[in-house]
C-alpha cells in the first residue's frame, strides 16, 4: 500500500505487508503540498504492524518524513546504505530548517522530531545496509538485499524473498551511468512482482537527445554566453544534480571545450560534495578518482549580498539550488536579475515540475513578461533560457528493459503522475500482453500474490 507516491511524486512511503509483520519503504515529505498533505498518510497503517523502515536513498521526497514517523514509531530500526546515513544528516537538518516556510505554526508545534536537539537520536536509529548486502529480518524470516540503482550516490533498490516470493522495488533508479554515479545493478533471474518508479514514463527524449548531445548543447550554449561577456546560471538539485553538473564542467574545462572562468557554488550543496569525495570507494560510484573538491570553486554570496556577486560583473557559472527555483533559494533570487541581461543565460539541466518557479521560467518566451512565486512585480525576460535533460531517472526504454530482465507477473508502477504511468502502463501492456500492470492510489492495497 502507498502511503504516499502512489500516482504522484513525492511524499513517497510504501509498506509491505508480509505475514504478521510490515515493512515500510522510504518516508519522504511532498515538496508542492503543505500541512499534513506533504507527510506519508501514516493513519491508513491503523492496525497494522509497523517492523522495519528502508530507506533506498537521500532525496528529501523519499527520507524527509522520518522524524514525523518515529513519532509514531519510535523504536523503529531504520536501514540505510552508508552513504545514504552520510547525507541524511544534511538532509534532514535542511528539512528541518524549511518546515517553518512551508507549514503553519499547528503544524510545526506537532513534529517536536524536527528539533535540531532531536535530529540526532533519528540519524542514531538508522543501521547500515550496503549495498549488494542482505539481511535477514528473524520475526518475519523475509530476506532484504540492496541492490546499486544508479540515481544517486548509496541509492538502492530492494529486493525482497518471503516464502518463495520475490519483489524487487526499484525506488528511483536508473540503468545508463552518470558522470559520478554508475547504472543500475538488478537482481539475477525472475522476480515475482516489481514495483517501478515511472517517472520518464510518457516519452523517451533520449531517443533523440542523448546524454552526449545534451552535453554538446550546454557546452555551446555556455561558451556563446561566456564570449558575449554574460554569465550562466544553472539551477541544480544540491544532491546529486550539483555533483554531477560540477564534474562535467570541470571536466569541459581542463579540456580546453569551455574557458576557465569562475564557477560558483555555495550552501548545502557543498557539504553534499564532501560526502561525495569521501565515498570514492562507493560501489555506486563510477570511478574512486574524480573528487569534487579538485575542482576550483567560488563561494555563492549569502542571501543579503547574492545580487552584489562578481557574476554579475564577469563572466561566470553559476551552480545555485533548487532546481526548480523553489521560492526564496538562491537560484529562484538570481534568476529574477537574470532575466532581465539579455547577453546571460539560463540553462536548466533537470526536471520542473509544472507547479515551480522553475517550470514558469524554463518555459517562457523571448521578450515576454513574466513573474512566478512571490514576486510582486513582473519581469522582463531578455535572457537566453535554455532545457537540458540530464536525467537522473531511468530513461523510457531503460525502464521496459527493467521489465524484460526481470519477467515478473505483476508489475507495480508508481512515483510518476497519471499520464507518465498510464503511458508507461500502456507499453508494458503492448509489449507484455499477458503481464498485470497495476497502479495504485494511496491507501489501496494491492495483493502481490
Amino acid at each position: 500500500m502507498a502511503l504516499g507516491g502512489g500516482r504522484e511524486i513525492g511524499a513517497n512511503s510504501f509498506y509491505y505487508g508480509i505475514g504478521v509483520h510490515g515493512i515500510l519503504i522510504d518516508a519522504g515529505l511532498h515538496p508542492e503540498k503543505t500541512g499534513w498533505a506533504a507527510f506519508p498518510s501514516l493513519k491508513l497503517l491503523a492496525g497494522n504492524p509497523v517492523d522495519h523502515l528502508l530507506l533506498t536513498h537521500a532525496h528529501t521526497d523519499h527520507l524527509g518524513a522520518i522524524p514525523y514517523v518515529r513519532q509514531s514509531y519510535p523504536d523503529l530500526p531504520i536501514y540505510a546504505t552508508s552513504e545514504t546515513i552520510e547525507l541524511a544528516k544534511i538532509m534532514l537538518s535542511n528539512s528541518a530548517s524549511l518546515l517553518p516556510k512551508q507549514h503553519t505554526k499547528d503544524v510545526i508545534d506537532a513534529l517536536p522530531n524536527y528539533a535540531v536537539l532531536a535530529l540526532p537520536e533519528t540519524i542514531d536509529k538508522m543501521q547500515p545496509l550496503e549495498l549488494g548486502t542482505s539481511k535477514i529480518f528473524e520475526n518475519s524470516g523475509a530476506k532484504v538485499t540492496y541492490y546499486p540503482s544508479g540515481h544517486i550516490l548509496g541509492a538502492a533498490g530492494v529486493l525482497i524473498e518471503h516464502d518463495g516470493v520475490r519483489i524487487f522495488h526499484t525506488g528511483d533508479t536508473s540503468l545508463h551511468a552518470q558522470r559520478l554515479v554508475a547504472g543500475a545493478q538488478l537482481p539475477e533471474g525472475t522476480v515475482d512482482v516489481l514495483v517501478s518508479e515511472s517517472t520518464n514514463g510518457v516519452v523517451d527524449a533520449y531517443l533523440t537527445h542523448s546524454r552526449e548531445r545534451e552535453l554538446e548543447r550546454l557546452t555551446q550554449t555556455i561558451n556563446e554566453t561566456l564570449a558575449a561577456n554574460g554569465s550562466v546560471l544553472i539551477p541544480v538539485f544540491a544532491l546529486g544534480k550539483l555533483q554531477e553538473m560540477l564534474v562535467m564542467i570541470g571536466d569541459a574545462i581542463r579540456e580546453g571545450k569551455i574557458p576557465k572562468v569562475p564557477i560558483y557554488t555555495g550552501g548545502m550543496g557543498r557539504r553534499i560534495s564532501e560526502v561525495y569525495d569521501q565515498f570514492l570507494d562507493s560501489r555506486s560510484r563510477t570511478n574512486n578518482v574524480d573528487k569534487t573538491s579538485d575542482i576550483e570553486q567560488s563561494e555563492i554570496p549569502r542571501r543579503d549580498t547574492l545580487f552584489a556577486g562578481k557574476y554579475f560583473s564577469e563572466p561566470s557559472i553559476v551552480l545555485a539550488a533548487s532546481g526548480m527555483m523553489q521560492d526564496g533559494t538562491a537560484s529562484y533570487m538570481l534568476a529574477q536579475r537574470w532575466l532581465r541581461h539579455a547577453h546571460f543565460a539560463i540553462c536548466f539541466v533537470g526536471y520542473t515540475d509544472p507547479r515551480t518557479p522553475g517550470y514558469t521560467v524554463s518555459h517562457a518566451e523571448h521578450g515576454t513578461r513574466i513573474r512566478f512565486g512571490s514576486m510582486k512585480r513582473d519581469a522582463p525576460v531578455r535572457c537566453k533560457i535554455e532545457r537540458f535533460r540530464f536525467s537522473a531517472h531511468a530513461r523510457r526504454e531503460e525502464l521496459l528493459e527493467i521489465v524484460r530482465r526481470l519477467q515478473p507477473k505483476h508489475v507495480i508502477l508508481t512515483h510518476g503522475d497519471e499520464k507518465a504511468i498510464g503511458a508507461f502502463g500502456d507499453l508494458i501492456h503492448e509489449t507484455f500482453p499477458d503481464m498485470k500492470v497495476t497502479a495504485p492510489a494511496i491507501g489501496e492495497w494491492c495483493q502481490l500474490n
